[in-house]
């Protein structure tokens, strides 16, 4: 598997959108379910999912930042290994406006919020080449 997509419900469309560019790209994509994520840890299971896959891909938005990053377990996560955006590991991807200042190093974060679906599809094939390491 090279990508893990995990996102919120609000944020479905995206993660499909994601998936089928990806999967059309000829990279193995598996998108999160509900039932692998009830009662979750978002971020020890996104590190613990990049042992599997080359990367790890979080659709940001209000609703995933407010349920899953906010959380305390989530931080803890993130404290333990803050390098996990910078090598790649862990791509964020913003596909609705919301802020995420202190979350994540503003240059990891892939910013598609308000662009057309050309440009940031572009934006996104190029981002992911070189965050996860493909060429």
């Amino acid at each position: 598997m090279d990508f893990f997509i995990a996102y919120h419900a609000a944020d479905y469309r995206w993660a499909d959108w994601l998936a089928a560019r990806r999967t059309a790209a000829g990279y193995g994509v598996e998108l999160q379910s509900w039932d692998y994520w009830a009662n979750f840890n978002l971020l020890p299971e996104m590190f613990a999912v990049s042992a599997l896959a080359a990367a790890a891909i979080a659709l940001l938005s209000p609703d995933f930042l407010t349920e899953s990053l906010e959380r305390p377990e989530g931080a803890a996560a993130y404290a333990q290994d803050p390098t996990a955006a910078a090598a790649g590991i862990l791509i964020p991807v913003k596909v609705r406006e919301c802020d995420t200042a202190g979350r994540l190093p503003p240059d990891a974060i892939v910013d598609l919020a308000g662009l057309a679906e050309d440009a940031a599809a572009d934006l996104l094939l190029v981002a992911v080449r070189v965050r996860a390491g493909y060429h």
